[in-house]
């Protein structure tokens, strides 16, 4: 059992926790429908006192929106769904292997193909049930905010919650 638990902890420090990981901070993804039926997709940079500042996508440009020229707006979050199935695909695969491997020769000790053919059956278990693990964990979601028709004390309240989601939440 020590060599299992050796090698879970070994397996996890392949993988650094998204903490870790330094990065520059992304402002949330938001698509702007204006009054006027036009769309904006890009990244918000900054929320203003009544204005949005978006880089917009894929030109790269900076553009300010009136708030009072939003009818509706859309908070995307990028799904990370591959990169779930793939890192519960590798964790379990790895744990099913072990799994499969010390239970194999716990029961027969001189059976090392017997032991190798369990581990590989943990493999393929393990990685399934990983695989659609995290596919389960994981979606792009959406969050659709109608500004048209809302009084002013809503909208504030709106540009509060998207400013915690701005690049840079501080500049006003």
């Amino acid at each position: 059992m020590k060599k299992i638990m050796t090698l879970i902890i070994g397996i996890s420090l392949l993988f650094p926790s998204g903490a870790l990981v330094a990065k520059e901070r992304q402002g949330a993804q938001l698509v702007i429908t204006k009054t006027d039926g036009t769309e904006i997709r890009g990244e918000l940079i900054a929320v203003k006192k009544d204005s949005t500042l978006l880089l917009k996508s894929p030109s790269g440009d900076d553009i300010a929106i009136d708030i009072s020229d939003i009818n509706i707006l859309k908070i995307v979050e990028k799904s990370k769904k591959l990169l779930n199935i793939g890192g519960g695909f590798l964790i379990c695969a790895s744990i099913g292997a072990l799994l499969g491997y010390e239970g194999a020769h716990d029961w027969a000790p001189n059976d090392t193909k017997g032991q190798w053919q369990w581990a590989g059956a943990g493999v393929v278990i393990g990685g399934v049930v990983g695989a659609l693990l995290g596919a389960m964990v994981s979606s792009g979601h959406k969050e659709t905010i109608l500004i048209r028709g809302k009084s002013p004390e809503e909208i504030k309240k709106v540009l509060e919650k998207l400013r915690t989601q701005a690049r840079f939440p501080e500049y006003q």
